[in-house]
């Protein structure tokens, strides 16, 4: 069979045109500009933990939920607490209400019942100094004994005493309270307010809340589970606050600044090109050789580059593998 030399002269022209044409596209498509580096899409992570230990309820969200700074995901029950609450407001209210007592001084029932002994102490004492001089008289005519006469003064020194110690009481009653007292249960309530606080301070930390605004990345426990102050119960990542780390050679660290703009292209979204910033550059290369290297060692270096990406519209995930043209 014979084969067509004409229809193989055409097919082999066919096929140079098409290799010339790919050899000139190649050639002359208009190239990217710029420093091209990977990464993965990364968001400000934070994790939402309890202040203190005790076992979770109330834990309604889920992973992919929205939740908002402030917001109280969860709650840690401790009933010690409520109780210690109680306790703390009640030793609060002893020490007002002894500070209140000691300030309004005593009442006019106490001075009438202090001035009363007083002058009860007084009679007797009043009544033995004359039983004491009549002794004193009888012993001189020999009518009582000299051990009659000693109980009589005896008696008169016990009556006196007695009348002292009542006038002081009475004096003290009129005098109210010493000021040093006083202060010193003002300070005892001013403790007990104090130790009240921090009561209450702890039964508001068994509520569990964000820290910030973001989508809930992971679930990391259950309802009824036993948690401790730390653990992570959330992790909530901001979405809003999306970027892309990526490394660059100290051989282009010179062709880059704080500011530069970006262009970034996600697997995810191959027709889409997301505006960047480039926001930090490390100070300090990710690994040091010796100190003496060549030149094409130095190329070796490289430095941390944090891309700020646009994700207004929230649909870049963590983990996103990502490529970025440094402008």
């Amino acid at each position: 069979m014979m084969v067509n030399k004409k229809l193989l002269a055409g097919v082999f022209i066919i096929i140079i045109a098409i290799a010339a044409g790919g050899a000139a596209y190649q050639y002359l498509r208009p190239a990217e500009t710029g420093i091209t580096a990977t990464g993965t899409i990364e968001v400000t992570r934070a994790d939402i933990m309890p202040k203190v230990n005790g076992y979770l309820t109330g834990l309604d969200s889920q992973v992919g939920d929205t939740v908002q700074a402030g917001q109280k995901i969860a709650q840690v029950t401790r009933t010690d607490l409520a109780a210690q609450v109680l306790r703390d407001e009640a030793a609060l209210a002893k020490a007002v209400a002894q500070l209140r007592d000691l300030e309004a001084g005593p009442r006019s029932q106490e001075l009438q019942e202090l001035e009363a002994a007083l002058a009860s102490a007084r009679s007797v004492y009043e009544q033995a100094r004359q039983d004491y001089a009549r002794y004193q008289s009888l012993y001189q005519a020999g009518a009582v004994s000299a051990q009659q006469l000693d109980t009589a003064g005896a008696n008169a020194d016990v009556a006196y005493n007695a009348m002292v110690a009542a006038r002081q009481r009475y004096a003290l009653g009129v005098e109210g309270s010493r000021p040093e007292t006083i202060e010193a249960q003002r300070l005892e309530v001013e403790r007990s307010r104090a130790v009240l606080a921090a009561s209450k301070m702890l039964v508001e930390d068994t509520a569990v809340l964000s820290p910030i605004n973001g989508l809930v990345l992971s679930k990391n426990y259950e309802n009824g589970e036993y948690v401790n102050p730390g653990a992570a119960v959330l992790t909530v990542g901001d979405m809003s606050d999306c970027w892309l780390k990526v490394y660059v050679p100290s051989t282009q660290l010179g062709l880059i600044a704080v500011g530069q703009g970006a262009q970034v292209k996600v697997d995810s979204f191959p027709r889409r090109i997301f505006s960047g910033e480039i926001r930090e550059i490390s100070q300090n290369a990710e690994f040091t050789p010796r100190q003496s290297i060549t030149q094409s060692e130095r190329a070796n270096l490289v430095f941390a580059v944090k891309v700020k990406i646009d994700n207004t519209e929230g649909i870049l995930k963590p983990g996103m593998p990502a490529d970025v043209v440094l402008q």
